[in-house]
């Protein structure tokens, strides 16, 4: 009697550990659409192979949820605007503002934290390092809709400067051609962007976290994001 109910146990322990798992192998793949822009966290080499920091932090999530991703290249302008027209669910590095908290989705922990400057051209001698002053009167590059922006307009006003802000829709590597070309005088991007040999910082504009942001009809999405987002942030708490 004792070996049968022994082995009933054992039975049932067994069937309670192949439940999640052919639970979890009945649910469908899904195929999420991610945004991918020229940017030092989204890079493709010579032979379209992809890297950086948004990419990595993808797969990573992707281990977890068991999404495939769909990648959609555009400008960092096209593809916010993308996001909101629903022909993309997931796009990295974007700031969480309210007035966008009512247009797209954000997950409770953050991407990271990132920093803005004003890039010149290497032989630029007019726009002077802790002179801001020296950008009065200056055309500055910025990306259509950013965060940066609002950013900037509060640190000219706080430092006196009168430049006009020309907003962009193209890569940031088009961007710093035109900063070299004198088509612009400056460019307003995120730290990150480091290339000495194109374009140097000379002031920092501001810093504020970024996001993943999921498209607002797409909620299913956002639950699977946090649960993956904070599943690593519990292994790891400086992933970000």
């Amino acid at each position: 009697m004792k070996r049968v109910i022994s082995f009933l146990l054992l039975l049932t322990l067994a069937a309670a550990l192949l439940l999640p798992v052919t639970s979890f192998a009945e649910q469908p793949q899904k195929t999420v659409r991610v945004g991918w822009f020229d940017t030092p966290f989204c890079m493709t080499d010579a032979a379209g192979r992809r890297s950086g920091y948004a990419y990595d932090y993808q797969q990573k999530i992707a281990a977890y949820t068991g999404w495939t991703y769909e990648y959609v290249e555009g400008s960092w302008p096209e593809l916010y605007q993308m996001l909101l027209d629903g022909k993309i669910d997931l796009m990295s590095d974007v700031s969480y503002t309210p007035e966008r908290a009512e247009l797209m989705l954000f997950p409770s922990l953050p991407m990271g934290a990132e920093e803005y400057y004003i890039f010149v051209a290497p032989n630029n001698t007019e726009i002077q390092q802790d002179t801001p002053h020296t950008l009065n009167g200056k055309r500055i590059g910025v990306n259509k809709g950013s965060i940066q922006i609002g950013l900037f307009r509060a640190w000219a006003e706080q430092n006196g400067v009168q430049a006009e802000l020309i907003e962009l829709t193209g890569s940031d590597s088009e961007a710093i051609r035109m900063v070299n070309t004198g088509e612009l005088d400056a460019y307003l991007s995120l730290d990150a962007y480091g290339d000495l040999g194109s374009a140097i910082p000379v002031f920092k504009v501001g810093s504020s976290d970024f996001f993943f942001a999921v498209n607002k009809d797409r909620p299913d999405l956002l639950d699977e994001l946090n649960a993956a987002m904070n599943r690593i942030q519990a292994e790891n708490r400086y992933y970000s």
